[in-house]
């Protein structure tokens, strides 16, 4: 009797040790970092120690030029969730609801633009659509003397990343699209509506949830995002919120109030876009899911269903196969279009110095961070759904809390919070890892618990009742059975850190500085062809190391839930 009660004592100190760590964690690389951007706003440091003061929030409040920056940033906000909601939500429809020609290889093709880094994604479209060198406007010029296409502008700044955030709303709403009952839908047709007006009435208002979730995001990213606005942006003056920051940082020494209040902005918006989101579904019934069970069936196009295979292929081709080609193409010539070919630009990959060492950081750092972010991810997922500790719900929430925080504000908060600190992080990959882990450990925790959720509990009562330890369970059977999200939650933290720019640009030093930025540095240089052949090989690089994954740890289908 005393054993007993003496193996649950330690039981409930591991759990309560486990939590306790967890919770410190994400004290220090998430509540902190947030807090601090709201307090440096309105504090500023003195001979006399911390004073209050209004001058930073004035000087933004009576700028104009931030408030031109604050118009912009809404405009491509709004323009890039429209765009990204109106192309999302239509492919979504289309994989989970119809029967149109080579779905599932589509599907998984047109997820490929998350991997695509947002600066290579502009640099190509600079070379598809930018005036006097774009490809797109060649045959205007030569046949009407005229250009319509211009990236140089706020409409082709949200068209840009609106395509690129599109898979991110179409993965949501298409997940919430399979498991919704589809009798609704048959009934609807029984009674005599088209399959249209059926998508209209009654699909589309029954996911709005999801939709408005991925429209969310997709503003949050936006409003966040920096290399995208700034590379096509920068040459025709056109700033945001993002760029003001940046410029902020540059200044000497770095005007470090007027960062807090302009990260504040960007975190009032994603707050307000979330109330609104949650506002828009507040007192309506979205309850599709029963315990009856049903097999959906597709809905059948006719001879449409080429039309729409043909759009499909025609939104991959202008995310993946037209921007990869213009890089081929441009990293191999003198010049942007010059029209004679060379090497040089590709040697230069393996000649240059700057090129392995930049590489080396955005290896390491990426490795470490996804790594460490995703152990976090299974601790918390592990102590949420399969203990009782008291205050576990409190832990998940501050996990994903940064989730909705753009990603250039979180810079914001974790370099003001290590300025202060007597620890010398500042200046080394740790900063940079530190702020990775915070900002991201979120997307682990959502992808484990759900999978956690999915293992019946009496596979491990089964396992502790054969003799199994509780360390032993876990590492011997529910470990085993949620791999497969493990290594999907690595390998998006992976994709995610080995192409952020956001972040990065506001923490690096000499010694730290990272591919991405190695990139950002060679296109304020004007070189495009070695920013073509940078931008490949950053490409290259993160499709191998994933491939690697998947060999490594293939993911297997396993019947947990039963």
């Amino acid at each position: 009797m005393f054993d007993h009660l003496a193996k649950r004592a330690l039981l409930r100190l591991r759990r309560h040790a486990v939590f306790a760590a967890a919770a410190l964690g994400l004290f220090a690389l998430v509540v902190v970092p947030l807090a601090f951007i709201l307090v440096r706003a309105v504090l500023t440091q003195t001979d006399g120690g911390w004073t209050f003061t209004a001058a930073p929030i004035l000087e933004v409040v009576s700028g104009g030029v931030y408030w031109s920056a604050l118009l912009n940033t809404l405009i491509i906000g709004a323009g890039a969730t429209v765009i990204a909601t109106a192309v999302g939500v239509p492919l979504a429809w289309l994989f989970a609801r119809t029967n149109m020609p080579g779905r599932s290889f589509l599907e998984r093709l047109s997820t490929i633009p998350i991997f695509i880094p947002p600066f290579v994604g502009a640099i190509a479209w600079i070379l598809l659509s930018a005036p006097r060198i774009g490809v797109f406007n060649y045959p205007f010029r030569h046949l009407l003397g005229s250009e319509p296409f211009n990236v140089y502008s706020l409409v082709g700044i949200s068209w840009v990343i609106g395509i690129y955030l599109a898979p991110y709303v179409m993965m949501i709403v298409a997940a919430a699209l399979r498991s919704m009952d589809p009798s609704l839908e048959e009934a609807a047709q029984v009674s005599g509506l088209s399959r249209y007006r059926t998508a209209t009435r009654i699909t589309l208002p029954l996911v709005a949830p999801a939709i408005l979730s991925g429209a969310t995001l997709a503003f949050v990213i936006t409003i966040g995002l920096f290399g995208t606005p700034v590379v096509i942006g920068w040459a025709r003056q056109i700033y945001f919120v993002t760029s003001r920051i940046y410029i902020a940082s540059q200044e000497v020494p770095p005007a470090l109030a007027t960062m807090a209040v302009l990260a504040s902005y960007l975190i009032a918006l994603s707050v307000l876009a979330t109330l609104l989101q949650r506002w828009l579904v507040r007192g309506r019934s979205f309850v599709t899911v029963s315990g009856k069970g049903f097999r959906a069936r597709p809905v059948v196009l006719g001879r449409s269903r080429y039309v729409a295979a043909g759009a499909v292929w025609l939104y991959c081709i202008f995310t993946i196969i037209a921007p990869v080609a213009v890089l081929i193409v441009a990293s191999l010539s003198t010049y942007t279009w010059s029209g004679r070919f060379t090497m040089e630009n590709v040697r230069f990959l393996w000649a240059d110095s700057d090129v392995r060492a930049t590489l080396r950081n955005s290896l390491l750092i990426s490795v470490i961070a996804a790594s460490i972010a995703t152990t976090l991810g299974v601790a918390i997922s592990w102590i949420t759904q399969k203990t009782r500790v008291p205050g576990r719900q409190l832990l998940e929430y501050l996990a994903v809390l940064p989730v909705s925080v753009p990603g250039i504000a979180f810079g914001v908060g974790v370099a003001l919070f290590w300025l202060e600190m007597p620890m010398t992080i500042y200046g080394t990959i740790w900063i940079i890892i530190f702020a990775f882990i915070g900002r991201f450990s979120g997307y682990a925790v959502r992808s484990i618990s759900a999978s956690l959720v999915q293992v019946h509990p009496e596979l491990e009562e089964s396992a502790r009742v054969s003799g199994y330890g509780p360390v032993r369970t876990f590492l011997k059977i529910t470990l085993p059975l949620i791999r497969p999200s493990i290594v999907a939650s690595w390998m998006l933290l992976f994709s995610i850190f080995i192409t952020e720019l956001s972040m990065v640009v506001l923490l690096y030093t000499a010694e730290t500085r990272t591919f991405s930025l190695l990139s950002f540095e060679m296109w304020n240089t004007g070189n495009f062809s070695q920013v073509a052949s940078l931008s490949l090989l950053q490409l290259v690089v993160g499709v191998v190391v994933l491939q690697a994954v998947q060999l490594l740890w293939p993911q297997k289908n396993f019947q947990s839930s039963v």
